[in-house]
């Protein structure tokens, strides 16, 4: 990829963790990668100053109020580039959110699942999926 990727996450507490694991993998990662925390519903003027678009944008477990799903959703449109990727790792929060997030992805992303056969043995988690999200 020719731009840095970027992770976010929109929970303070967890970025020691996210920061931990960027380290880790670096190696495996070759090249910088940005974390910043965005809160979704003041995504619009945190995003301009993450320099965007990316190649890659990665977003995991973000996907719990419904109020957010707009606004999350706008961010991860904002963040990538047209011809970039959304890795988005899902897991089933809030029944009402769930509905919402995914109506409003498949009007500006093509969403592909990814198989869990084709994840890593170790990693793969039965209630989660990894979807692979392209703009239209």
């Amino acid at each position: 990829f020719g731009s840095f990727d970027i992770v976010l996450t929109d929970i303070p507490v967890v970025m020691p963790a996210l920061k931990h694991n960027l380290k880790r993998n670096k190696p495996v990662l070759g090249k910088t990668v940005k974390h910043a925390i965005v809160h979704w519903n003041k995504a619009a003027d945190k995003a301009k100053s993450l320099n965007p678009p990316y190649d890659v944008v990665l977003a995991t477990d973000v996907v719990y109020i419904e109020e957010t799903v707009g606004p999350l959703v706008s961010t991860m449109e904002a963040l990538v580039k047209d011809d970039g990727v959304v890795l988005f790792g899902y897991q089933l929060r809030s029944p009402e959110a769930h509905k919402l997030f995914w109506e409003m992805c498949e009007r500006v992303f093509v969403i592909e699942k990814v198989p869990h056969q084709d994840l890593h043995p170790d990693y793969v988690y039965e209630e989660a999926d990894v979807f692979v999200l392209l703009k239209k």
